[in-house]
């Protein structure tokens, strides 16, 4: 029998380290440490190839939240293997990412992988979906290339969370938003309102917008679940996962995903 070929997985990082805020201002954001390791995890493990790019060819930040042991499930051993995970992602190529437009402009290269992986936090609101949120409201149309490619040749792409929004910035073919009438996740906007408005995190304001708003104004069919339930959804090439609570369901779902593309393509 022959052992399978491994994929190319290409992990799109954000570099963002703030997020603006409607009434003026903006607070601190970064990669959501667990949204970043636990669906990259088993893909790993499994021996396929985990490469990096970025908005800018900067690293990402993680998200000092994300460390809180309420996202671990109170368990310290969690926290501290996805901490030596993470270091292990960083010695791998995540400290020094390509830049993506590297990766767009060049078919081939591009057309050399098999997966995209946007994981979650803020900061993707901010350089991924948007050029710069700081600034204006304009699309990164890098990441609107990105998914266009990932999407006419029926390859797997995967977002979580905040990251779901990053298919706002997919352009329209032939009239309608590549994504039209996809049933999808992202964070819920329960979740946004605890996030700006609680005592216990409070960020200090209000985000412009969000990817639950932006994805239904789109034509994506959007679904959520109760905060602390499991939601991974998959429709044609789209796997989209809704919180840190889901991310160790969608690092499930996207290994057999991937072997049976692997399958298909030999």
């Amino acid at each position: 029998m022959t052992a399978l070929k491994k994929a190319k997985i290409l992990v799109y990082i954000s570099s963002a380290t703030k997020v603006p805020h409607k009434e003026g201002g903006s607070h601190e954001v970064g990669v959501f440490l667990g949204e970043l390791v636990e669906p990259l995890m088993p893909l790993y493990e499994a021996g396929h190839q985990i490469d990096f790019i970025s908005p800018d060819g900067k690293t990402c930040t993680i998200d000092k939240a994300s460390f809180k042991l309420i996202y671990w499930g109170f368990s310290k051993k969690r926290l501290k293997r996805a901490k030596l995970f993470l270091d292990i992602l960083n010695k791998k190529g995540m400290a020094q990412p390509r830049k993506i437009s590297d990766i767009v402009d060049d078919p081939k290269l591009l057309n050399s992988y098999d997966v995209l992986f946007i994981p979650g936090g803020q900061a993707p609101m901010t350089d991924i979906i948007h050029t710069n949120w700081m600034k204006s409201d304009e699309y990164n149309k890098y990441t609107g290339e990105l998914l266009l490619h990932f999407h006419l040749n029926k390859k797997i792409t995967a977002t979580i969370c905040h990251a779901g929004a990053a298919l706002a910035s997919a352009p329209n073919v032939y009239g309608q938003w590549i994504y039209s009438g996809y049933s999808m996740t992202c964070v819920s906007m329960l979740a946004e309102r605890l996030i700006e408005d609680m005592p216990f995190f409070n960020s200090g304001g209000h985000m412009p917008d969000y990817p639950v708003l932006m994805l239904k104004r789109k034509g994506g069919h959007v679904k959520n679940v109760l905060l602390g339930k499991v939601l991974v959804i998959e429709d044609r090439e789209l796997i989209t996962a809704q919180d840190p609570t889901s991310a160790k369901e969608l690092g499930k779902i996207l290994s057999i995903r991937v072997r049976e593309y692997l399958s298909k393509k030999q």
